[in-house]
C-alpha cells in the first residue's frame, strides 16, 4: 500500500511539471506582442518577503522492525528470521505551521517552514513479535499502547533557482534540508499471544511502559513548477529526493526486567512531494493550501543494552509514511 501511495504521488508531481512545461512551450509560439498582452503578472513578484501561519493535519506512522544477524557482546554471533519484532508508532496529529519566503532576486529565493504538534495521536502504538523459529509467519505476541505524551518538531529550509520563466509559468530547482524529531510515551493496554505462546499476557496499569524517540536528517534536491491561472490564483508542485537520510532512534522498554534500552543508527533515502494552491484575496494577504507527502526508508544496526551494558547488535529497518493537508494565511511585506 505504501508503494502505491508513493507511485501515485510521483505521477501527480510529474504530471504537474509536464503541464507547466507544455503551457510554457505553447506560449513561446505566440508572437511577442500577443504574449505581452496575455501575460498574467503575479502580485508576489514584486515582494521581497512574506510570512504565513496555519495548521496541518498529518496522517501516517513511523515503524521499525528488527531481526537478521546478531552480534552478541561476548563475541558470539547468531541469526534470526526478519522481522522478529516490529513497533508501529502513529503520526495522526494536528500541527501548527509557520512559513517564510525571502525573494533575493527574480531568479533566487529561500523558503523555510517550522511545524510542531498541537494534538497527540488518537491511534495506538502496535507491538508485534514473531518468536517461533519453525514458523516465522506465526504472530506470537501482540500488544497496543495508548500514546500518553507526544512531541513533534519539523524544520525545512531550501534555496531555489528559477531557471525557466515564461508568461504565467516558471520551473525551478533547488537544494534543501529537512529535519524531523518525534518523541512518544506509551502506556500498555493489553499484551497477549494470538498463537497461544505461553507467559506473555499482560495488562497495563496506566503507567508509562515504553518511550520512543526518532530523528531524521535529510539533505535533498528538488525540482518544481508554478503556473498562474489568473491574477489571484496560482498552483505549484514540487518533488524532492534525499539520497542520504541519517536517522537515529532510541526506545526504553520500562516494563522489562531488567529494563532494555535499544538504540538504532540507520541511513537510507526519502522522497517528498508537495502540491499547493495560492489565492490572493487582498493587496497584501493570501491563502495557501496544499497536500504534502513524505516517504522515508532507512536501515542499519540496533544496539541493545541491559543495566547500561551492551547486550548485542541486531539488524534494523525503519519506514515512515506521512501525508498531510494544510491551510495557511499569509502577509506580504
Amino acid at each position: 500500500m505504501k508503494q502505491v501511495r508513493k507511485a501515485t504521488a510521483l505521477s501527480l508531481a510529474f504530471g504537474l511539471l509536464y503541464s507547466g512545461t507544455a503551457l510554457a512551450a505553447t506560449t513561446e509560439e505566440i508572437s511577442i506582442d500577443t504574449a505581452a498582452q496575455n501575460t498574467i503578472e503575479s502580485p508576489a513578484k514584486s515582494s521581497a518577503f512574506d510570512i504565513s501561519i496555519g495548521s496541518e493535519f498529518m496522517s501516517g506512522d513511523t515503524t521499525y522492525s528488527i531481526g537478521g544477524a546478531i552480534n552478541f557482546s561476548d563475541g558470539s554471533t547468531g541469526n534470526v528470521h526478519f522481522p522478529i519484532s516490529e513497533l508501529e508508532w502513529p503520526l495522526d496529529v494536528l500541527l501548527a505551521r509557520f512559513n517564510a519566503e525571502l525573494i533575493i532576486n527574480p531568479k533566487w529565493r529561500i523558503n523555510g517552514t517550522i511545524k510542531t504538534n498541537i494534538t497527540e495521536p488518537d491511534s495506538h502504538m502496535i507491538d508485534r513479535d514473531w518468536l517461533t523459529t519453525s514458523n516465522p509467519a506465526q504472530l506470537d505476541v501482540y500488544s497496543e499502547s495508548n500514546i500518553s505524551t507526544f512531541n513533534a518538531f519539523i524544520f525545512d529550509v531550501d534555496l531555489e533557482w528559477i531557471f525557466m520563466q515564461r508568461p504565467s509559468s516558471q520551473v525551478y530547482a533547488g537544494v534543501g534540508y529537512h529535519y524531523q524529531n518525534f518523541e512518544f510515551e506509551g502506556q500498555a493496554i493489553h499484551q497477549y499471544s494470538p498463537s497461544g505462546y505461553p507467559g506473555v499476557e499482560y495488562w497495563g496499569d496506566g503507567s508509562v511502559d515504553i518511550t520512543y524517540e526518532i530523528a531524521y536528517k535529510m539533505p535533498y534536491l528538488l525540482i518544481g513548477a508554478e503556473h498562474r491561472f489568473s491574477p489571484n490564483f496560482m498552483m505549484s508542485g514540487s518533488i524532492a529526493f534525499s539520497p542520504y537520510v541519517d536517522a537515529q532512534d532510541e526506545d526504553h522498554h520500562l516494563a522489562r526486567v531488567p529494563m532494555k534500552v535499544s538504540e538504532g543508527d540507520m541511513d537510507g533515502t526519502a522522497i517528498m512531494l508537495d502540491i499547493s494552491g495560492l489565492y490572493d484575496f487582498a493587496s497584501s494577504w493570501f491563502l495557501e493550501g496544499g497536500i504534502h507527502f513524505t516517504q522515508i526508508d532507512v536501515d542499519g544496526k540496533q544496539t541493545q543494552f541491559t543495566y547500561g551494558t551492551p547486550y548485542g547488535v541486531i539488524d534494523i529497518e525503519s519506514t515512515s509514511s506521512q501525508i498531510s493537508t494544510y491551510l495557511n494565511i499569509g502577509f506580504r511585506f
